[in-house]
Protein backbone atom coordinates (compact mmCIF):
# COMPACT_ATOMS: atom_id res chain seq x y z
CA UNK A 1 0.00 0.00 0.00
CA UNK A 2 0.56 3.45 -0.16
CA UNK A 3 3.89 5.07 2.30
CA UNK A 4 1.37 7.20 4.39
CA UNK A 5 0.48 3.47 5.70
CA UNK A 6 3.29 2.64 6.81
CA UNK A 7 4.73 5.78 8.27
CA UNK A 8 1.35 6.01 10.30
CA UNK A 9 2.19 2.93 11.42
CA UNK A 10 5.62 2.63 12.00
CA UNK A 11 8.42 -0.20 12.53
CA UNK A 12 6.66 -0.93 16.08
CA UNK A 13 3.60 -1.17 15.06
CA UNK A 14 4.54 -3.73 12.16
CA UNK A 15 6.83 -5.71 15.04
CA UNK A 16 4.00 -6.10 16.91
CA UNK A 17 2.28 -7.61 14.51
CA UNK A 18 4.64 -9.69 13.90
CA UNK A 19 5.49 -11.09 17.54
CA UNK A 20 1.73 -11.56 17.91
CA UNK A 21 1.39 -13.76 14.99
CA UNK A 22 4.95 -15.37 14.34
CA UNK A 23 4.88 -19.05 14.29
CA UNK A 24 7.96 -20.69 15.55
CA UNK A 25 7.42 -23.97 14.22
CA UNK A 26 8.54 -22.97 11.00
CA UNK A 27 11.52 -24.53 8.77
CA UNK A 28 12.31 -21.63 6.37
CA UNK A 29 12.37 -18.10 6.39
CA UNK A 30 12.92 -17.19 9.74
CA UNK A 31 14.23 -13.99 9.07
CA UNK A 32 11.20 -12.89 7.69
CA UNK A 33 7.42 -12.76 9.49
CA UNK A 34 5.40 -14.44 5.45
CA UNK A 35 1.96 -13.39 5.23
CA UNK A 36 0.70 -15.40 2.52
CA UNK A 37 -2.15 -13.28 0.47
CA UNK A 38 -3.63 -16.37 -1.34
CA UNK A 39 -4.37 -20.03 -0.04
CA UNK A 40 -6.45 -21.77 -1.19
CA UNK A 41 -9.42 -24.47 0.31
CA UNK A 42 -9.63 -27.57 -1.42
CA UNK A 43 -13.60 -27.93 -0.22
CA UNK A 44 -15.24 -30.93 0.19
CA UNK A 45 -19.05 -31.70 -0.74
CA UNK A 46 -19.87 -30.71 3.21
CA UNK A 47 -18.35 -27.16 2.64
CA UNK A 48 -21.45 -26.67 0.34
CA UNK A 49 -24.39 -28.40 2.06
CA UNK A 50 -23.33 -28.85 6.07
CA UNK A 51 -25.21 -25.39 6.91
CA UNK A 52 -26.63 -25.46 3.89
CA UNK A 53 -30.79 -23.71 5.00
CA UNK A 54 -33.30 -26.78 4.46
CA UNK A 55 -35.04 -24.88 2.14
CA UNK A 56 -32.52 -25.31 -0.14
CA UNK A 57 -31.48 -28.95 0.49
CA UNK A 58 -32.88 -30.76 -2.54
CA UNK A 59 -31.26 -27.76 -4.82
CA UNK A 60 -27.32 -28.80 -3.41
CA UNK A 61 -24.40 -29.84 -5.11
CA UNK A 62 -23.50 -32.88 -5.87
CA UNK A 63 -20.31 -34.63 -6.96
CA UNK A 64 -20.08 -35.86 -10.74
CA UNK A 65 -17.89 -37.32 -13.16
CA UNK A 66 -17.83 -35.83 -16.50
CA UNK A 67 -17.62 -38.32 -19.92
CA UNK A 68 -13.44 -37.40 -19.78
CA UNK A 69 -12.97 -38.82 -16.13
CA UNK A 70 -13.24 -35.44 -14.77
CA UNK A 71 -14.47 -35.04 -11.20
CA UNK A 72 -17.04 -31.86 -10.67
CA UNK A 73 -19.49 -30.21 -8.93
CA UNK A 74 -22.95 -30.00 -10.24
CA UNK A 75 -24.82 -26.95 -9.29
CA UNK A 76 -28.47 -26.27 -11.36
CA UNK A 77 -27.52 -28.75 -13.76
CA UNK A 78 -24.65 -27.54 -14.42
CA UNK A 79 -21.03 -28.53 -14.22
CA UNK A 80 -18.36 -26.94 -12.50
CA UNK A 81 -15.29 -26.30 -13.96
CA UNK A 82 -17.51 -26.52 -17.48
CA UNK A 83 -15.99 -29.53 -18.73
CA UNK A 84 -16.25 -28.07 -22.73
CA UNK A 85 -17.12 -25.22 -24.86
CA UNK A 86 -16.10 -21.63 -24.84
CA UNK A 87 -14.37 -20.45 -21.71
CA UNK A 88 -13.38 -24.01 -20.53
CA UNK A 89 -12.35 -25.23 -17.01
CA UNK A 90 -9.14 -27.69 -16.32
CA UNK A 91 -9.89 -30.82 -18.21
CA UNK A 92 -8.84 -33.04 -14.97
CA UNK A 93 -11.63 -30.96 -13.38
CA UNK A 94 -11.77 -30.58 -9.38
CA UNK A 95 -8.52 -33.10 -8.95
CA UNK A 96 -4.94 -32.48 -9.79
CA UNK A 97 -3.69 -30.59 -6.73
CA UNK A 98 -0.08 -29.95 -5.86
CA UNK A 99 0.76 -28.68 -2.38
CA UNK A 100 3.94 -30.81 -2.43
CA UNK A 101 4.70 -31.23 -6.04
CA UNK A 102 2.67 -34.39 -6.61
CA UNK A 103 -0.16 -34.20 -7.92
CA UNK A 104 -3.58 -35.58 -5.53
CA UNK A 105 -6.76 -36.67 -6.71
CA UNK A 106 -9.29 -34.73 -5.74
CA UNK A 107 -9.90 -36.69 -1.99
CA UNK A 108 -6.32 -37.04 -1.50
CA UNK A 109 -6.33 -33.11 -1.16
CA UNK A 110 -9.39 -32.23 0.94
CA UNK A 111 -7.61 -34.51 3.02
CA UNK A 112 -4.07 -33.20 3.39
CA UNK A 113 -5.30 -29.37 2.64
CA UNK A 114 -7.57 -30.21 6.13
CA UNK A 115 -4.61 -32.20 8.08
CA UNK A 116 -1.46 -30.78 6.71
CA UNK A 117 -2.19 -27.06 6.38
CA UNK A 118 -0.01 -26.02 9.32
CA UNK A 119 2.08 -28.43 8.38
CA UNK A 120 2.65 -27.19 4.98
CA UNK A 121 2.73 -23.49 6.26
CA UNK A 122 5.75 -24.62 8.19
CA UNK A 123 8.05 -26.25 5.89
CA UNK A 124 7.45 -23.18 3.37
CA UNK A 125 8.10 -20.45 5.87
CA UNK A 126 4.54 -19.45 6.19
CA UNK A 127 3.35 -17.37 9.27
CA UNK A 128 -0.28 -16.68 8.58
CA UNK A 129 -2.26 -16.86 5.61
CA UNK A 130 -5.76 -15.79 3.83
CA UNK A 131 -7.63 -18.63 2.56
CA UNK A 132 -9.67 -18.27 -0.80
CA UNK A 133 -12.27 -20.53 -1.56
CA UNK A 134 -11.22 -23.24 -4.74
CA UNK A 135 -15.15 -24.63 -6.21
CA UNK A 136 -16.65 -21.43 -4.40
CA UNK A 137 -15.13 -19.01 -6.68
CA UNK A 138 -18.06 -20.50 -9.29
CA UNK A 139 -20.78 -19.28 -6.83
CA UNK A 140 -21.38 -16.26 -8.42
CA UNK A 141 -22.40 -18.28 -11.37
CA UNK A 142 -25.31 -19.34 -10.04
CA UNK A 143 -28.23 -18.00 -11.26
CA UNK A 144 -31.21 -18.23 -8.92
CA UNK A 145 -29.96 -15.60 -6.38
CA UNK A 146 -31.99 -17.04 -3.47
CA UNK A 147 -29.75 -20.42 -4.32
CA UNK A 148 -26.59 -18.42 -4.44
CA UNK A 149 -27.37 -16.74 -1.36
CA UNK A 150 -28.15 -19.72 0.33
CA UNK A 151 -24.61 -21.34 -0.96
CA UNK A 152 -22.51 -18.42 0.27
CA UNK A 153 -24.05 -18.33 3.36
CA UNK A 154 -23.51 -21.67 3.90
CA UNK A 155 -19.72 -22.10 2.55
CA UNK A 156 -18.94 -19.01 4.99
CA UNK A 157 -20.04 -20.48 7.90
CA UNK A 158 -18.17 -23.91 7.05
CA UNK A 159 -14.64 -21.86 6.19
CA UNK A 160 -15.37 -20.13 9.18
CA UNK A 161 -16.45 -22.82 11.59
CA UNK A 162 -14.97 -25.74 10.32
CA UNK A 163 -11.46 -24.78 8.58
CA UNK A 164 -9.94 -21.56 9.23
CA UNK A 165 -10.00 -22.16 13.21
CA UNK A 166 -7.51 -20.30 15.31
CA UNK A 167 -5.93 -16.66 14.46
CA UNK A 168 -3.04 -18.23 12.32
CA UNK A 169 -6.25 -19.13 9.18
CA UNK A 170 -7.94 -15.66 7.83
CA UNK A 171 -10.32 -15.90 5.49
CA UNK A 172 -12.77 -13.90 3.45
CA UNK A 173 -16.51 -14.27 2.69
CA UNK A 174 -18.03 -14.64 -0.64
CA UNK A 175 -20.23 -11.66 -1.96
CA UNK A 176 -24.46 -12.50 -3.52
CA UNK A 177 -24.41 -10.47 -6.74
CA UNK A 178 -26.98 -8.21 -5.43
CA UNK A 179 -26.37 -5.13 -3.08
CA UNK A 180 -28.90 -5.64 -0.44
CA UNK A 181 -27.82 -9.29 0.69
CA UNK A 182 -24.53 -8.08 -0.28
CA UNK A 183 -24.52 -5.80 2.82
CA UNK A 184 -26.48 -8.40 5.31
CA UNK A 185 -23.61 -10.91 4.37
CA UNK A 186 -20.60 -8.40 5.08
CA UNK A 187 -21.66 -7.61 8.29
CA UNK A 188 -22.33 -11.34 8.96
CA UNK A 189 -19.19 -12.40 8.03
CA UNK A 190 -17.88 -9.54 10.36
CA UNK A 191 -18.97 -11.38 13.30
CA UNK A 192 -17.92 -14.57 12.13
CA UNK A 193 -14.45 -13.48 11.81
CA UNK A 194 -13.57 -12.74 8.41
CA UNK A 195 -11.24 -10.22 7.27
CA UNK A 196 -12.50 -9.38 3.89
CA UNK A 197 -14.75 -10.04 1.92
CA UNK A 198 -14.19 -11.90 -1.75
CA UNK A 199 -15.73 -10.88 -5.80
CA UNK A 200 -14.66 -11.73 -8.83
CA UNK A 201 -13.29 -9.23 -11.40
CA UNK A 202 -14.91 -9.44 -14.39
CA UNK A 203 -19.00 -9.20 -14.82
CA UNK A 204 -20.72 -12.03 -13.58
CA UNK A 205 -24.44 -12.50 -14.93
CA UNK A 206 -24.55 -8.64 -15.91
CA UNK A 207 -23.88 -7.39 -12.80
CA UNK A 208 -21.81 -4.59 -12.65
CA UNK A 209 -20.35 -4.25 -9.03
CA UNK A 210 -19.10 -0.84 -9.83
CA UNK A 211 -22.08 1.47 -10.28
CA UNK A 212 -23.14 3.63 -7.20
CA UNK A 213 -26.12 0.88 -6.37
CA UNK A 214 -22.80 -1.27 -4.51
CA UNK A 215 -21.53 1.89 -2.84
CA UNK A 216 -23.53 0.74 0.51
CA UNK A 217 -21.74 -2.62 -0.27
CA UNK A 218 -18.41 -0.91 0.09
CA UNK A 219 -19.29 1.84 2.96
CA UNK A 220 -20.32 -1.67 4.99
CA UNK A 221 -16.98 -3.65 4.47
CA UNK A 222 -14.93 0.33 5.27
CA UNK A 223 -17.08 0.22 8.75
CA UNK A 224 -16.16 -3.06 9.40
CA UNK A 225 -12.80 -2.60 8.53
CA UNK A 226 -12.64 -5.14 6.01
CA UNK A 227 -10.49 -5.66 2.76
CA UNK A 228 -11.98 -6.30 -0.66
CA UNK A 229 -10.46 -9.45 -2.47
CA UNK A 230 -10.79 -10.03 -5.85
CA UNK A 231 -10.60 -13.56 -7.47
CA UNK A 232 -10.81 -14.32 -10.73
CA UNK A 233 -11.78 -18.77 -12.41
CA UNK A 234 -11.72 -20.12 -15.40
CA UNK A 235 -14.44 -22.04 -16.68
CA UNK A 236 -17.92 -20.47 -15.91
CA UNK A 237 -21.11 -20.26 -17.99
CA UNK A 238 -22.51 -16.47 -17.11
CA UNK A 239 -19.54 -14.25 -17.08
CA UNK A 240 -20.35 -11.55 -19.56
CA UNK A 241 -17.92 -10.41 -22.35
CA UNK A 242 -15.28 -12.59 -20.02
CA UNK A 243 -11.73 -12.61 -22.29
CA UNK A 244 -11.15 -16.56 -21.75
CA UNK A 245 -14.70 -17.29 -23.80
CA UNK A 246 -12.37 -16.66 -27.27
CA UNK A 247 -10.88 -20.01 -26.40
CA UNK A 248 -12.17 -23.46 -26.23
CA UNK A 249 -8.50 -24.69 -24.82
CA UNK A 250 -8.23 -24.31 -21.24
CA UNK A 251 -4.48 -23.28 -21.09
CA UNK A 252 -5.02 -20.40 -23.78
CA UNK A 253 -8.89 -19.45 -21.82
CA UNK A 254 -6.60 -19.48 -18.03
CA UNK A 255 -3.68 -17.57 -19.79
CA UNK A 256 -6.01 -14.63 -20.86
CA UNK A 257 -8.91 -14.91 -17.65
CA UNK A 258 -6.83 -14.02 -14.91
CA UNK A 259 -5.00 -11.04 -16.02
CA UNK A 260 -7.29 -9.61 -18.05
CA UNK A 261 -10.23 -9.63 -16.39
CA UNK A 262 -8.67 -8.22 -13.25
CA UNK A 263 -6.88 -5.25 -15.60
CA UNK A 264 -11.05 -5.01 -16.66
CA UNK A 265 -11.74 -4.77 -12.76
CA UNK A 266 -8.96 -1.92 -11.82
CA UNK A 267 -10.49 0.15 -14.40
CA UNK A 268 -13.33 0.10 -13.34
CA UNK A 269 -12.22 -0.01 -9.84
CA UNK A 270 -10.23 3.50 -10.57
CA UNK A 271 -12.32 4.79 -13.22
CA UNK A 272 -15.54 4.78 -12.36
CA UNK A 273 -14.87 6.11 -8.61
CA UNK A 274 -15.34 3.16 -6.13
CA UNK A 275 -11.84 4.47 -4.83
CA UNK A 276 -12.52 7.90 -4.65
CA UNK A 277 -15.73 7.41 -3.03
CA UNK A 278 -14.36 4.87 -0.80
CA UNK A 279 -10.69 6.33 0.26
CA UNK A 280 -10.70 3.59 3.22
CA UNK A 281 -11.75 0.54 0.92
CA UNK A 282 -8.46 -1.72 0.60
CA UNK A 283 -8.32 -3.98 -2.28
CA UNK A 284 -6.37 -6.97 -2.93
CA UNK A 285 -6.21 -8.50 -6.24
CA UNK A 286 -5.13 -11.93 -6.30
CA UNK A 287 -3.33 -14.71 -8.83
CA UNK A 288 -2.84 -12.20 -11.88
CA UNK A 289 0.99 -11.26 -11.97
CA UNK A 290 2.07 -7.56 -11.22
CA UNK A 291 4.28 -7.10 -13.79
CA UNK A 292 0.98 -5.97 -16.73
CA UNK A 293 0.11 -3.51 -13.96
CA UNK A 294 2.76 -0.49 -14.61
CA UNK A 295 1.98 -0.39 -18.53
CA UNK A 296 -1.75 -0.31 -17.52
CA UNK A 297 -1.50 2.29 -14.48
CA UNK A 298 0.68 4.25 -17.24
CA UNK A 299 -1.79 4.39 -19.46
CA UNK A 300 -4.43 5.31 -17.43
CA UNK A 301 -3.11 8.31 -16.56
CA UNK A 302 -2.10 9.37 -19.90
CA UNK A 303 -5.90 9.11 -21.24
CA UNK A 304 -6.95 10.80 -17.80
CA UNK A 305 -3.96 13.66 -18.62
CA UNK A 306 -5.38 13.97 -21.79
CA UNK A 307 -9.14 13.13 -22.78
CA UNK A 308 -11.92 16.21 -21.76
CA UNK A 309 -12.74 17.12 -18.44
CA UNK A 310 -16.25 16.37 -18.79
CA UNK A 311 -15.72 12.58 -19.22
CA UNK A 312 -13.93 12.13 -16.40
CA UNK A 313 -14.90 12.02 -12.78
CA UNK A 314 -11.54 11.69 -10.89
CA UNK A 315 -9.54 14.27 -8.37
CA UNK A 316 -6.33 12.32 -8.80
CA UNK A 317 -4.66 10.36 -11.59
CA UNK A 318 -5.40 6.69 -11.42
CA UNK A 319 -1.70 5.49 -10.32
CA UNK A 320 -2.58 7.74 -7.09
CA UNK A 321 -5.52 6.14 -6.16
CA UNK A 322 -3.45 2.62 -7.42
CA UNK A 323 -0.88 3.23 -4.35
CA UNK A 324 -3.14 4.61 -2.20
CA UNK A 325 -5.48 1.54 -1.70
CA UNK A 326 -4.02 -1.26 -4.41
CA UNK A 327 -2.12 -4.23 -3.32
CA UNK A 328 -1.31 -6.64 -6.40
CA UNK A 329 -0.53 -10.12 -5.55
CA UNK A 330 2.94 -12.05 -6.92
CA UNK A 331 2.59 -15.40 -6.89
CA UNK A 332 4.65 -16.38 -9.85
CA UNK A 333 8.48 -16.66 -8.64
CA UNK A 334 9.80 -16.30 -12.04
CA UNK A 335 7.92 -13.94 -13.30
CA UNK A 336 9.80 -11.53 -15.73
CA UNK A 337 10.64 -7.77 -14.33
CA UNK A 338 9.54 -8.42 -11.26
CA UNK A 339 12.29 -6.95 -9.62
CA UNK A 340 11.81 -4.10 -11.93
CA UNK A 341 8.40 -3.37 -11.00
CA UNK A 342 8.62 -4.01 -7.05
CA UNK A 343 11.89 -1.20 -7.36
CA UNK A 344 9.26 0.85 -9.77
CA UNK A 345 6.76 0.79 -6.71
CA UNK A 346 9.38 0.98 -3.90
CA UNK A 347 8.50 -2.42 -2.81
CA UNK A 348 5.23 -1.27 -1.94
CA UNK A 349 1.86 -2.51 -3.69
CA UNK A 350 2.47 -5.92 -4.28
CA UNK A 351 2.09 -8.85 -1.73
CA UNK A 352 3.60 -12.39 -1.43
CA UNK A 353 0.92 -15.02 -2.44
CA UNK A 354 1.77 -18.99 -2.93
CA UNK A 355 -1.83 -20.21 -5.02
CA UNK A 356 -1.42 -22.92 -2.83
CA UNK A 357 -2.25 -25.42 -3.18
CA UNK A 358 -3.13 -26.00 -7.10
CA UNK A 359 -1.69 -27.35 -10.55
CA UNK A 360 0.31 -23.85 -11.18
CA UNK A 361 1.27 -22.53 -7.61
CA UNK A 362 4.65 -22.75 -6.05
CA UNK A 363 2.99 -25.49 -3.12
CA UNK A 364 5.57 -25.58 -0.30
CA UNK A 365 8.41 -23.87 -2.22
CA UNK A 366 7.35 -20.28 -2.62
CA UNK A 367 9.02 -18.19 0.08
CA UNK A 368 12.67 -20.09 -0.34
CA UNK A 369 12.16 -19.79 -4.65
CA UNK A 370 11.34 -15.87 -3.77
CA UNK A 371 14.85 -16.16 -1.65
CA UNK A 372 16.69 -17.61 -4.35
CA UNK A 373 15.72 -16.21 -7.54
CA UNK A 374 15.60 -12.59 -6.48
CA UNK A 375 18.99 -11.92 -4.48
CA UNK A 376 19.16 -8.50 -5.02
CA UNK A 377 15.78 -7.27 -3.21
CA UNK A 378 16.77 -5.20 -0.04
CA UNK A 379 15.75 -6.82 3.09
CA UNK A 380 13.53 -4.00 3.57
CA UNK A 381 11.99 -4.30 0.03
CA UNK A 382 11.53 -8.46 1.04
CA UNK A 383 9.68 -6.93 4.37
CA UNK A 384 7.48 -5.31 2.34
CA UNK A 385 7.09 -7.51 0.21
CA UNK A 386 6.75 -10.63 2.42
CA UNK A 387 4.19 -9.06 5.05
CA UNK A 388 3.90 -5.06 5.38
CA UNK A 389 1.74 -4.54 2.15
CA UNK A 390 -0.89 -7.39 3.19
CA UNK A 391 -0.85 -6.20 6.97
CA UNK A 392 -1.86 -2.90 5.66
CA UNK A 393 -4.05 -4.47 2.87
CA UNK A 394 -6.08 -6.49 5.45
CA UNK A 395 -5.67 -4.08 8.61
CA UNK A 396 -4.26 -6.82 10.62
CA UNK A 397 -3.72 -6.04 13.94
CA UNK A 398 -1.66 -6.85 17.17
CA UNK A 399 -3.32 -9.84 19.08
CA UNK A 400 -6.45 -9.66 16.91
Amino acid sequence: MGESAAQQNGNDFYHAVADSYRQSSKTVGKDFFVFDGDRHLIEPLEAFTKYLDKDFQDQAPYVAVDNGGGIRFVVEGRMYQKPHGWGVGRPEGNSDYRPRGVSLTRDEAVQHALDKRDEDMDITGVDIGMWIPTGGLFLPDVVDIDLQYALMRALNDWTAKDYCVGKRHLWCGAIPLEPGRAVAEVKRCKELGASAMWLRPNVMQDVRWWTEDWDPVWEAMTDNNMALLFHEATGTYNATHSADYKYDVYWMAHVASHPLEMCGALIAIIGYGVLQRHPRLNVMMCEAGVTWVPYFIGRMDEHVESRPAHELNLDMLPSDYFKRQVCICAFEDDEPLLAETMALWEGRNMGYTSDYPHWDSSGISGVERYLNEFPDISPEHRELFFSRNLIDVFNLKPDD
